[in-house]
């Protein structure tokens, strides 16, 4: 009658003869004897266990999962990622951001709430050749993040990958770069992009740079990501390879000190990627999509 037919305790009680307390505990004593089985079927339920289930299986502070509707991979980890971002910052913290598409992505979906107090600041040099007008670059992204929260910005006019290793250690000690990369890595959170060794999709910001030689590194380190254009092993290891010392970004081991990194990526070709990177210490929390996230569980 209460479950099947919807009626009221007090319905039930003047059918059959009870008081409503009666008919209460009588419910009460179905529900702790098994007569009675109440299961919660909606679609953030099987996220809500994703979520649960990679928290027990990974070393992670924090897991946003997307359901992703369409075909929009990258905007559901966008999403995932700056609601996972908003959560975990508070007002007077910095928050360093990498570059990429899932990161743009996080930048297009951050809500105008108050940070007034905070402040972004860029983890990498920019990307050459023109790309920083796709809105994929570190100071853009940086720039819309700032807008968005009424943050100030923190960033540094220099390329990500120079041309000359010996070019490198200067540009470092330049002032400008040299203040925005020690505050960077003082953040108390950072959000970084995620990506597998392969350079795929339309404008892939290391695709040009993947001679044979740095393929012949990436494979001899046994690399399964690359973080802030950083390569590592399945253990989280650095990876050097001759983009290294022309590389102008933050260095793991000053990223995995950072309190909360947030890794932002979604598809099958991430899944090594992303448990390298946690495992290893890089990232502290994820942000991806639901179909992603079966295939990591799958994974391990």
């Amino acid at each position: 009658m209460y479950y099947e037919q919807h009626l009221t305790q007090a319905e039930i009680a003047h059918r059959i003869g009870y008081s409503r307390p009666s008919v209460s505990r009588l419910l009460a004593r179905a529900r702790d004897q098994g007569i009675v089985h109440i299961t919660i079927s909606h679609p953030l339920e099987h996220i809500l266990s994703v979520e649960k289930r990679l928290r027990e299986a990974l070393p992670l502070k924090a897991v946003r999962v997307a359901e992703v509707d369409g075909t929009d991979v990258i905007g559901a980890v966008g999403q995932a990622a700056a609601e996972l971002l908003i959560a975990s910052v508070s007002n007077g913290q910095v928050v360093a951001v990498g570059n990429g598409r899932s990161i743009q992505a996080a930048a297009q979906r951050i809500p105008q709430i108050p940070r007034v107090d905070c402040t972004i600041v860029q983890l990498l040099g920019s990307i050459p050749g023109g790309l920083p007008s796709w809105g994929r670059d570190a100071p853009t992204i940086c720039t819309r993040i700032a807008s968005q929260l009424g943050a100030k910005v923190a960033r540094m006019p220099v390329p990500l990958i120079v041309d000359n290793p010996s070019l490198l250690r200067p540009l470092m000690r330049e002032e400008k770069v040299a203040t925005t990369l020690a505050l960077a890595a003082r953040a108390d959170v950072a959000l970084v992009g995620v990506a597998g060794v392969e350079a795929r999709g339309a404008g892939n910001i290391l695709a040009e740079y993947l001679t044979p030689d740095v393929r012949e590194a990436i494979r001899a380190g046994a690399a399964v990501g690359h973080i802030l254009d950083h390569h590592y092993d399945a253990a989280g290891n650095p990876v050097p390879t001759p983009l290294t010392p022309r590389t102008l970004a933050l260095p793991l081991d000053e990223l995995r000190r950072i309190p909360l990194v947030i890794g932002a990526a979604g598809g099958e070709d991430k899944v090594e990627a992303i448990v390298g990177a946690v495992r290893g210490g890089i990232l502290s929390a994820l942000a991806t999509d639901y179909q992603t996230a079966l295939s990591i569980l799958d994974f391990l």
